[in-house]
């Protein structure tokens, strides 16, 4: 019986939907706001990205925020900077992946647009308009 347990425990690890997000220090921007009514195990999303942090300092369509601040304080995105392809780490640990686009606007653009159709998003998502109404 030992012996079939150890068959067939890796590959019950193997099919996991969940993944991790392995990031230098210098290369890793964390959120301040944690999420903690997720109902999952991670409170922060894992955004993995292409661009620099310079890249992600440009402004977020007509705000005076940046890309990168919008995600961190608005949207509970932990961002690992300087890889090879563009996804996203959801709070139940499912990846999603954003395309190799080359311009940081339409990535973040397209990532919001993906975190405003998951149900926690959504109330995320209207608290930043809000916030932004009330700033303007």
């Amino acid at each position: 019986m030992k012996q079939l347990l150890v068959l067939i425990t890796p590959f019950l690890f193997s099919c996991a939907q969940d993944f991790s997000v392995h990031c230098e220090p210098e290369n890793y921007i964390t959120s301040p706001i944690k999420n903690p009514n997720t109902g999952f195990n991670n409170n922060q999303r894992e955004f993995v990205t292409v661009f620099s942090e310079e890249e992600l300092e440009l402004f977020f369509n007509e705000t005076t925020i940046s890309l990168k601040d919008v995600l961190t304080n608005f949207f509970h995105c932990n961002i690992c900077l300087n890889n090879d392809s563009n996804y996203l780490i959801s709070y139940s640990g499912k990846r999603f992946d954003l395309g190799n686009v080359d311009n940081a606007t339409i990535v973040i653009n397209n990532l919001i647009d993906l975190i405003r159709s998951m149900s926690m998003g959504e109330e995320e998502y209207e608290h930043f308009l809000n916030t932004q109404v009330v700033q303007q």
